[in-house]
């Protein structure tokens, strides 16, 4: 995991190049269950939505840690509201360290705004926009989203090394886990889900990368 001052070079056993040219290895739309390999209080027992990955690093939003001090409507509106999760029903959640002032809506497929919104898959879209928010206050927003602050971000060939130390377990994205309620037990619902082979993976492609360089 990376924060704002942690953006470096990494060196691997296994070689930079091996990590980075993963031929199975990308898992944008995927969720990252953290393992109790993991300590760092921030991602600990956390569930991530995989916004992108790709050989330049990855990106994604953690869903299952609420912030409950803030409240979605005042944040938006700037008035203060008597109700806990706001008008919107929308609870804040801390998305990552990385850019922590920035908002993400993460949200499902129906609702679309044109040039605003990303579409990420078949029940996913991602909308930056002050209409999107200002949409599930009034009750008119998507059916389904989550809203939170900052994001948990990767650079090149970080993940990888993670997921082969352990650290991960991938699974198949679920909109029942994304968008649940439940946020208490998101991260044990996970377990339920496909996971994916995701080590076995990487170890594969990395030796069929360097068996390919040694032929060469």
């Amino acid at each position: 995991m990376t924060d704002n001052k942690s953006y470096s070079t990494l060196g691997s056993e296994i070689g930079e190049k091996n990590l980075t040219k993963v031929l199975k290895g990308f898992y944008e739309g995927s969720l990252l269950i953290s393992t109790p390999s993991i300590l760092d209080p921030r991602f600990n027992k956390t569930v991530i939505y995989m916004l992108s990955h790709n050989r330049k690093g990855a990106m994604g939003l953690i869903i299952n840690k609420p912030m409950k001090e803030l409240d979605f409507q005042e944040l938006v509106t700037g008035i203060v509201s008597t109700n806990t999760e706001g008008r919107g029903g929308q609870t804040v959640f801390f998305g990552g360290p990385v850019e922590f002032n920035r908002g993400f809506l993460l949200h499902s497929s129906e609702y679309y705004i044109p040039g605003k919104t990303l579409k990420l898959g078949n029940n996913y879209n991602l909308t930056n926009d002050t209409k999107a928010l200002e949409d599930v206050c009034e009750g008119k927003g998507p059916i389904s989203s989550v809203f939170a602050l900052g994001y948990s971000g990767w650079y090149a060939g970080q993940l990888e090394r993670e997921i082969l130390e352990d650290a991960w377990l991938v699974a198949q994205a679920d909109p029942s886990i994304v968008f649940g309620r439940n946020y208490s037990q998101k991260y044990d619902f996970s377990f339920s889900l496909n996971i994916l082979p995701a080590k076995a993976n990487l170890i594969a492609s990395c030796l069929l990368y360097t068996s390919d360089a040694a032929d060469e």
